[in-house]
């Protein structure tokens, strides 16, 4: 899966360095809400719930006249709120922040003059630049459930699925699925170990000039 989706994020950019010359190009900002929770493996005495977080930033869209394909990027801040709750019921959350680096690959259809509707999908590049350690829960006696530790990765990689629309050739407005590649964080200091993922809903607007 990951060789898949590797070649998958090569194809994507080397399709966006072969724009043709009569492309459109257009830049605006782009800005929105992530609602996350973790996919843990190898964890079975935690999970996990959704918790809200969000993003902004420039955000470049490349349009090839008549065809309907084109393809966007963005450099983004944004914060995910980590969640993880163990069997005694005591839930710990944590901020993760982030510079994202989305490259997608559209799909449009113009419904009108004014309107169109849009897929896009494409990998994510994200560089972590907040804790890279996370202490969850407070440490217990014998008989509670004791203090967990992770580490956060200095980078990861997710999958960006999403369908939107465009209207006046300059707002934006769409939803997509994040799902992730690699690793956003280990467990250590556990003899169980576990690894963590980020899966996140986004809800997205954008504006361009």
């Amino acid at each position: 899966m990951k060789k898949i989706l590797g070649i998958l994020s090569l194809a994507v950019v080397m399709m966006m360095a072969a724009v043709p010359a009569d492309a459109q190009v257009k830049f605006g900002l782009t800005g929105g809400v992530n609602l996350s929770k973790m996919s843990l493996n190898k964890m079975p005495e935690l999970s996990s719930n959704n918790r809200a977080g969000w993003f902004v930033g420039p955000k470049v869209l490349v349009k090839i006249p008549l065809v309907g394909l084109g393809a966007d990027a963005a450099v983004l801040y944004s914060q995910r709120r980590m969640n993880v709750e163990n069997e005694a019921g005591e839930s710990a959350s944590k901020n993760y922040n982030s510079v994202e680096i989305p490259i997608n690959l559209r799909y449009s259809v113009g419904l009108s003059s004014l309107a169109s509707v849009f897929l896009a999908t494409g990998p994510q590049f994200g560089f972590n630049v907040g804790n890279k350690t996370w202490k969850a829960f407070d440490p217990k006696d014998l008989f509670g459930s004791g203090e967990e530790k992770f580490q956060l990765k200095k980078s990861n990689v997710t999958w960006n699925i999403g369908v939107g629309a465009m209207l006046l050739n300059h707002v934006e407005a769409s939803v997509g699925y994040n799902f992730g590649v690699s690793k956003l964080a280990k467990r250590f200091g556990n003899e169980g170990g576990g690894t963590i993922k980020g899966n996140t809903w986004q809800l997205k607007v954008a504006y361009y000039f």
